[in-house]
């Protein structure tokens, strides 16, 4: 039995929507980070991601800064009553429509909210400082729900009415939100009820934060966080890919290790895997399709960032822990042309392209109270930030 329920939003007034909404502070490298708060005075990021807008970056600093830029970025209110919300992303053709409300800590303590990889500690830590000095949760979890006739039914009826907010950000996502009334807000709650378990998609480190918090408040809210569900066979994934700086030996030993285990062809152009146990690798300029030789399930050992790390990143290159090994670097939601760009711009030797992680498999590995490699899946679209935020 899940929780899920409404909450009195603080949010912008529609005509500042669109300047204020902001992707989430951990797609920015600090570079784009101070480009977005430049070229859009009003984006969240400037709360999300407070050391975007300081001159020296003091890390003890920041949170105060997360405070004042937060307090300033006008115009806010907040609704007099609690409420769901109805939250609709679309791309071209293709459009998912989730809930927005507030899940429990004692969900997530109990693994009832499931997750599927582990935190690093000093993520987890700048989070908690965030979500201390602003005394609100203001990046919405992702969370994936088994589909629901009577939850579709009800995004149906609400999406109907006219939105609170309606546009198009600049990279082509159009972001619709409904607020729900009293009433709907109540069948919405009663519907999650009914469900065994939600899934972290997006925003394990937020969760983690939102948990360690509520240890230390005072303050009754703080026991519920913020958080959009979408019906998992809507939800996109896309690959989540590696780079890697170097070889050990030289590129024919290498070609030779990994022919043990996987058949290995050359490409005369990029490789987009197309199906799972199969992959791109670029290697100083040339592609090659591998495909794993074993078997594929949806367990943990079948899932391909955990066949990529068993057979190649530790016995080949020697990268035993991809979380803090220096020499690998994870590039998201891009082809596998890209990925190469992205690769020889930074210096590094090596790419593999990895097709998307089923949802199937997360399900699977967090049902088992198991966790994925690193990095195993990126969603896209994103959800925006600064628009719905549970303070406490």
């Amino acid at each position: 039995m899940t929780s899920f329920e409404p909450f009195r939003g603080l949010r912008p007034k529609p005509e500042a929507a669109s300047d204020i909404a902001s992707l989430p502070y951990d797609v920015f490298t600090d570079d784009e980070a101070r480009r977005e708060v430049e070229n859009r005075p009003l984006s969240f990021l400037r709360a999300d991601k407070a050391e975007s807008t300081m001159d020296v970056v003091v890390q003890e600093k920041i949170p105060g800064r997360a405070r004042d830029n937060f307090e300033k970025l006008l115009p806010y209110f907040v609704e007099d009553d609690p409420s769901c919300y109805l939250y609709r992303l679309t791309e071209g053709d293709r459009s998912q429509t989730g809930f927005a409300g507030c899940v429990s800590v004692a969900d997530y303590e109990n693994g009832v909210i499931r997750k599927h990889e582990h935190t690093r500690p000093d993520k987890e830590l700048d989070r908690v400082r965030h979500v201390e000095a602003l005394q609100a949760h203001t990046g919405p979890i992702l969370l994936a729900h088994k589909p629901d006739d009577i939850l579709s039914g009800i995004a149906e009826q609400v999406s109907r009415s006219t939105p609170l907010y309606d546009f198009e950000a600049e990279d082509g996502v159009r972001h619709t939100i409904w607020k729900t009334s009293a009433d709907v807000s109540q069948e919405i709650k009663r519907a999650f009820s009914g469900h065994e378990a939600l899934y972290i998609a997006d925003g394990h480190h937020r969760a983690a934060a939102a948990a360690a918090v509520a240890r230390t408040s005072a303050s009754p809210e703080a026991s519920r966080f913020l958080a959009v569900s979408f019906p998992a066979d809507e939800l996109r994934i896309l690959g989540y890919h590696r780079i890697v700086q170097n070889l050990p030996g030289s590129e024919e030993e290498f070609i030779d290790h990994v022919s043990r285990t996987f058949e290995v062809e050359p490409s005369d152009g990029a490789v987009e895997p197309t199906a799972s146990g199969e992959f791109g690798m670029w290697l100083n300029g040339q592609w090659y399709r591998l495909r794993h030789l074993g078997e594929s399930t949806w367990a943990k050992e079948g899932i391909d960032a955990s066949i990529l790390e068993r057979h190649v990143l530790a016995p080949l290159l020697g990268i035993k822990d991809s979380r803090t090994d220096g020499r690998i670097r994870f590039v998201g939601g891009t082809d596998a042309k890209t990925l190469a760009a992205v690769a020889e711009s930074a210096g590094f030797k090596l790419a593999f392209c990895l097709h998307p992680t089923p949802l199937e498999s997360l399900m699977a590995v967090a049902d088992a109270g198991d966790v994925m490699p690193p990095k195993s899946t990126w969603f896209h679209p994103k959800l925006r930030s600064g628009l719905l935020i549970h303070r406490f």
